[in-house]
């Protein structure tokens, strides 16, 4: 190209960016109007307005900018826009997609005026821990060196779980919780524009996580089982999406695909696509159609298996958790892990857990016989339950009364988890407990 022609172009390119200027000057003036009759009855940001608007945008543009470049351009004259209307008040800037954020609230784990409740609303294990977790752990020494941090890479534990399930201890990658490794992965592979996969009626944290790191939402419908299926999470699948969080079992319906599902949605996947199987209720799974999904890890480049100390080894408490995938994928996530993210103690008391398999196998045995049990007392006192898999009950609770048999058990002293965050306001999950809180809670049902 000659100088004189790329003169020219630069030219016509300065006279755009004027017409752009002056574009955005005459809309900064409606936006300033638009502020004052917001003023007396109306909050400042109107999120869904602005989305609405992005989907316009999105919808139109016969730009060949990527859509991911046009959410960013548009979330900033958004941005802009919010701080003229608020340019009377001190304001801290804060990401945008932050403030789409609805708090994670857990189960509740008390009740006023009431003592000795039965908690059957956060999915933990009403066992707790191996007594051999108590009886060998040396609290003395490990407190004693509470001054020094702990092991950078937690080694020892992940090669404890390497020995128990097979794997690489290299691409083993621990977190605090579970949680933190679902985290580490949209971190590293998503930016503003990007789209995450997830189901409709799944695992609250998939959302926040996603408006974190300034990603959208891709909501994966169910069917009248509240299953998804290879052909549903596929139909979401764009261009911009990065990640997809399923949960097998999902949580709170007790959902899951089989192996030959999963399989058959990584053939169809695209590579540069994270599939994220979270496995925080596997261990309670008996089916045989079911696959953790190790193995999955040396096929497929794009999975990541994430699994929990919280549920089945009764360890909710010390937060810990960890996730398998690929070399490649563990050392990205790595890369964003903090360097001392797990405790000492963690480490040491999920290691002694690990060694004792008799125990495990108790819970998981208990867990299923008093599950049995209580869905077919529930039948009796006709309160249907659905299919589900993990340690807790999906209750379906017919005329629109969870709520009041929500409020029935608390005054009986029980905790369970309405779901209405969920959308699911008809429905109840209960936790599967010991056999005795589980009769109490029959008992207390009986009194409606």
């Amino acid at each position: 190209m000659d100088n004189k022609k790329l003169d020219v172009l630069r030219t016509n390119i300065n006279l755009l960016d004027d017409k752009i200027l002056d574009l955005l000057k005459e809309r900064a003036e409606i936006v300033t109007e638009i502020g004052e009759q917001k003023k007396s009855h109306i909050g400042v940001v109107d999120y869904e307005r602005e989305q609405k608007v992005l989907d316009r945008i999105l919808q139109s543009t016969k730009a060949k900018y990527s859509k991911d470049s046009i959410v960013r351009i548009w979330r900033e004259i958004f941005q802009a826009s919010t701080k003229l209307q608020e340019k009377d008040k001190s304001i801290i800037d804060v990401k945008r997609s932050i403030n789409l954020i609805n708090t994670y609230k857990g189960g509740k784990s008390s009740i006023s005026g009431k003592d000795n409740i039965i908690k059957l609303s956060s999915n933990e294990s009403s066992y707790g821990p191996s007594p051999k977790v108590l009886e060998k752990i040396n609290l003395q020494e490990t407190l004693s060196n509470s001054h020094r941090y702990p092991n950078i890479d937690g080694a020892k534990l992940r090669d404890k779980l390497a020995s128990i399930h097979n794997l690489n201890a290299n691409q083993i990658v621990l977190g605090c919780g579970s949680d933190e490794t679902l985290l580490f992965t949209a971190l590293a592979f998503c930016q503003d524009g990007d789209e995450i996969i997830h189901a409709r009626h799944g695992f609250e944290m998939y959302s926040i996580i996603t408006k974190i790191v300034g990603a959208t939402s891709k909501l994966v419908k169910e069917d009248e089982n509240f299953k998804v299926t290879v052909t549903s999470i596929l139909d979401q699948v764009t261009p911009s999406t990065k990640i997809i969080y399923l949960a097998n079992p999902n949580n709170p319906t007790g959902t899951y695909l089989t192996r030959n599902q999963i399989i058959d949605l990584l053939d169809k996947l695209p590579k540069n696509i994270i599939l994220v199987l979270d496995g925080a209720y596997a261990e309670y799974v008996i089916k045989e159609d079911y696959d953790s999904g190790f193995s999955l890890a040396g096929q497929f480049e794009n999975v990541i298996i994430t699994r929990t100390f919280s549920k089945a080894y009764g360890l909710a408490g010390i937060r810990l958790g960890w996730c398998y995938s690929s070399k490649e994928v563990a050392s990205v996530l790595n890369k964003v892990k903090g360097p001392f993210n797990t405790q000492s103690l963690s480490q040491e008391m999920a290691i002694i857990a690990l060694d004792d398999k008799e125990y495990l196998n108790k819970v998981i045995k208990s867990n299923h016989e008093t599950k049995s049990w209580f869905e077919s007392e529930l039948e009796k006192i006709k309160i249907k339950t659905l299919p589900s898999e993990g340690n807790f009950s999906f209750v379906e609770i017919a005329n629109e009364e969870a709520n009041k048999i929500s409020a029935h058990l608390a005054n009986s002293g029980i905790i369970v988890r309405q779901l209405d965050s969920y959308g699911l306001a008809n429905y109840l999950r209960i936790t599967i407990g010991t056999k005795e809180e589980m009769e109490a809670t029959i008992n207390s049902l009986k009194d409606l």
